[in-house]
């Protein structure tokens, strides 16, 4: 019966991050990565000039839209791996519990991943340390009394 129960929640804390970055990709697809061509070996350096900068036009706008994603992903990971940290941290179902916070930690911590190069000092500090003394609440609340 343990065996099951570890199994249900792995697979819960497998499932729910990809859960929610799939449901964002759906509504917000991810930006697919330009091709990188390169110019003919006997190209002008006229061509050459208007290649370059057709790439880095490309490579802009994937910067934009890529930055764009990742704060979209963030905002909903964040949001709904909290929710299924708290969820799960007062779920009396254990395995099922287990799983949303496990599921939880890594949803929110890979939207973060994504979002990470895009945030200022301040704000990586604070909310890491929200995060932080989120997990000390709810691990103060559930263990105390043991």
């Amino acid at each position: 019966m343990l065996a099951l129960q570890i199994a249900v929640g792995f697979g819960i804390a497998v499932i729910f991050p990809l859960l929610v970055y799939h449901g964002v990709s759906t509504f917000h697809p991810s930006p697919k990565r330009p091709a990188k061509a390169t110019p003919a070996s006997d190209a002008t350096a006229d061509e050459r000039k208007a290649h370059d900068d057709e790439r880095r036009r490309s490579q802009e706008a994937y910067d934009a839209a890529a930055k764009s994603f990742s704060r979209v992903l963030i905002l909903t990971a964040t949001t709904l791996g909290v929710a299924a940290i708290l969820i799960g941290a007062f779920l009396s179902i254990h395995a099922i519990g287990t799983g949303l916070v496990f599921g939880g930690i890594a949803a929110v911590a890979h939207g973060y991943w994504t979002y990470w190069r895009y945030l200022e000092d301040w704000i990586r500090f604070i909310s890491l340390l929200a995060g932080f003394a989120m997990l000390l609440f709810v691990g103060v609340r559930l263990f105390s009394g043991v």
